[in-house]
């Protein structure tokens, strides 16, 4: 019996290494293919049938997942990287891409299902808090946001970005601590600086007023300013709750709604029953018809605001942009004169004035360009205001002229893409046409559409 089975094993070994064998390097044939495959499709196809083949290399389903990622095969990416952590091969980075591809498919819940298993790893990635901080801000949770970015941001302390929206999220909680990590981000990255600036400057009013509400109030406006309309959408909800009675809350709060894709009107009709003559309240609901396109009832309440407050010349600017939409050139132009008067030392006003007479192509040489100089002396070495002379110069047909201040603008500012345009219809206007060509080029690649639509009508 021990005889027969002896000889039994040896023939048994070499029928298993004949199938085996082959099996083996035909999974080692398919590692060679995935790397010289011309697409990832390709890749991800040949690392799972790989995987397949050669049972103890299991970390190549994690490889098929990546390539499937990376061909945008999102369902497939997810089946692999399933197989990897069913077999205990899923990397740190695994953990990360495995929620990546679940998100990407429209399947939030589970992409931080994962993310939050991949912290419970040992070789859990830094990469985790930062997605599910990103996450949770996106579903409101601001409190679970900051405290995942808080520990990301321990880990990488130079990522400016990371500040940055750490700072942005304890805005609402702990502005000592926000203000802490504004200013840490823009030591980090200079590009930063403007809008922490502001939100310092907002952080500090609303530290010196005694009101929740008004605090609540001043610190939405400043994340409004800096373009974080869903966070200042719920510092306006928290000003309301802790005042129903007050009418600029309500006011910004239908201002924070529309911007963020809601209708706003009943908030702002709550804003004026409370109070009818705050002039915040009537230009807040004057912008509110401004964007839906009635530009009579825009008129309407920005007259209102400029009654209540005359000194003001931001609302004579709105005035002169509601004539305007309305075509009354003429009391456009009073409004727009009339805020520089207001406000003769501003080059603000004056370059809009100068924008305004450029748009429309009225009174170029009498008030165009007089007040795009002002603003250029005013605010020296300031693009926009270079800019628009330089375009004033140029619809005036004073091309050497135009050409020196967009020459001297795009020294300061090489990639700014209005000047580029502007020096492009100065060229076209002269009939040099390949340095015309060169500067729409250039205005198009840095995101002006009106430059596209040049090239497409001179240069087919």
């Amino acid at each position: 019996m021990f005889r027969k089975a002896n000889r039994v094993l040896p023939v048994l070994v070499l029928l298993l290494l004949a199938v085996v064998t082959p099996l083996i390097s035909s999974g080692y044939s398919e590692l060679k293919e995935a790397a010289t495959a011309d697409s990832y499709v390709e890749v991800a196809q040949h690392y799972r049938v790989a995987a397949q083949r050669l049972p103890w290399r299991a970390d190549l389903y994690e490889l098929s997942g990546h390539a499937y990622y990376y061909a945008k095969d999102y369902v497939q990416a997810d089946a692999m990287y399933q197989k990897a952590f069913q077999h205990n091969r899923l990397s740190s980075d695994g953990w990360v891409a495995w929620g990546d591809v679940n998100y990407l498919n429209e399947n939030p819940k589970r992409a931080t299902d994962i993310w939050e298993q991949g912290l419970e790893q040992q070789n859990r990635s830094d990469k985790l808090y930062s997605r599910l901080a990103q996450i949770y801000q996106t579903d409101g949770n601001y409190s679970r946001a900051a405290d995942y970015l808080q520990k990301f941001v321990s880990a990488h302390l130079d990522d400016a970005s990371a500040h940055y929206r750490l700072g942005l999220l304890l805005t609402l909680s702990d502005p000592d601590l926000a203000l802490s990590e504004l200013i840490h981000a823009s030591l980090l990255d200079p590009e930063l600086d403007p809008a922490v600036q502001t939100l310092r400057t907002t952080l500090n009013l609303a530290a010196l007023n005694g009101s929740a509400s008004e605090r609540l109030v001043i610190i939405g406006r400043g994340l409004g300013l800096v373009n974080e309309w869903q966070l200042a959408r719920v510092a306006f909800e928290e000003s309301v709750k802790a005042d129903e009675e007050n009418a600029e809350a309500w006011a910004w709060l239908g201002a924070a709604n529309q911007q963020t894709g809601q209708d706003g009107n009943t908030e702002l009709d709550r804003a004026l029953s409370l109070e009818s003559n705050s002039s915040t309240v009537r230009g807040l609901r004057g912008l509110y018809f401004q964007r839906v396109g009635n530009f009579r009832q825009a008129l309407a309440e920005f007259q209102s605001a400029a009654l209540l407050e005359p000194n003001n010349p931001a609302w004579q600017v709105s005035l002169g942009e509601s004539h305007a939409k309305l075509g009354d050139l003429i009391r456009a132009l009073g409004a727009y004169q009339a805020a520089t008067t207001l406000a003769p030392e501003d080059a603000n006003y004056l370059r809009l004035l100068a924008i305004f007479c450029a748009q429309n192509n009225v009174n170029i040489n009498d008030v165009g360009i007089p007040a795009a100089q002002r603003a250029v002396v005013l605010a020296k070495d300031d693009v926009p205001s270079l800019d628009v002379l330089g375009w004033l110069l140029l619809l005036a047909a004073r091309n050497e002229e135009a050409e020196r201040m967009l020459g001297r603008a795009l020294e300061l500012d090489p990639r700014n893409a209005s000047v580029h345009l502007h020096l492009g219809m100065m060229y076209l206007q002269i009939d040099d046409r390949a340095s015309a060509y060169d500067h729409f080029i250039q205005a198009r690649d840095l995101g002006n559409d009106e430059a596209e639509v040049i090239l497409n009508q001179y240069f087919p």
